[in-house]
């Protein structure tokens, strides 16, 4: 299957990157992979998060190394305590550092994050669910999004696409979108619950379950989320999709799912530059 995203080499770790923002030159910015860090197992070698129950001083360790390929500085950071909520941050300089470097220090119950300020480096942490990244280029706006099942029938990309309109201006049409990793449908079963919440929500449902048997189903969260991003104005052309299994790909990225629950996470990055084109 065909990947929007690019994976490229920083001197020892690998980072998945969406075409559209290198281009801008806006921003610093990617998906990390599994593969680098210092870590053990079953948290080898690249995690990222906190709250997982890996050492915190590998956590640092490994956000370091991130950092430095980003050009970023660790204490530039800014983290949330995510919670599958459709809950969305405007962040500005008084942020920096928070959950940079524990878990306790990140902003509570947060499942988005938006700035404008360059030097900011906003991240979320992932091990199966939707990382949705958005650069408004003309207003130069920033944004990540975590979008789980729940997050996604809240639609928490359109809404975060809401809140750079009114904070910032933002037109919809203008920004650029990416989805990045995540659990993809060929491994993404649900059961009937679930698929009542999905078709109560979603008009055009059939474009994302795909029925098997014993009233159960493949969610698609990777077109839900797309279609989702086009219903809020941004154009279909301006999201990129990065069409990557976590699950089928666990040599290179971490699945909650497919480790059985213990295991570390990926990070979704996204920086202003201070220097701006």
């Amino acid at each position: 299957m065909r990947s929007d995203f690019i994976l490229t080499d920083y001197g020892g770790i690998k980072l998945y990157e969406i075409p559209s923002f290198k281009r801008s030159g806006l921003v610093s910015h990617g998906f990390s992979t599994r593969l680098g860090g210092i870590g053990t197992a079953p948290y080898d070698t690249l995690n990222l998060a906190f709250h997982v129950g890996d050492s915190p001083e590998t956590v640092i360790a490994n956000r370091q190394i991130v950092c430095r390929a980003l050009g970023a500085d660790t204490d530039s950071i800014v983290a949330a305590r995510q919670v599958h909520s459709g809950n969305i941050a405007l962040v500005g300089p008084r942020h920096a550092g928070r959950g940079a470097f524990s878990y306790d220090t990140a902003l509570p119950d947060t499942d988005g994050l938006i700035t404008d300020r360059p030097g900011l480096l906003l991240s979320t942490f992932y091990a199966d669910c939707v990382p949705i990244f958005i650069l408004d280029p003309v207003k130069k706006v920033i944004a990540l999004a975590h979008a789980g099942w729940k997050g996604t029938l809240a639609r928490i990309g359109a809404e975060t696409v809401n809140k750079m309109a009114a904070a910032f201006g933002t037109e919809p049409a203008d920004c650029l979108a990416g989805i990045g990793p995540s659990v993809g449908p060929c491994c993404y079963e649900v059961d009937e619950p679930l698929i009542r919440l999905v078709r109560d929500e979603f008009d055009w449902w059939p474009d994302i379950l795909e029925h098997t048997k014993n009233d159960r189903a493949k969610l698609d969260l990777w077109t839900a989320n797309s279609k989702i991003m086009s219903g809020a104005g941004v154009k279909p052309d301006n999201v990129e999709i990065a069409r990557i299994c976590t699950c089928c790909n666990q040599q290179l990225l971490f699945s909650y799912r497919g480790s059985r629950e213990v295991t570390g996470r990926m990070g979704a990055f996204l920086m202003l530059k201070t220097a701006l084109p």
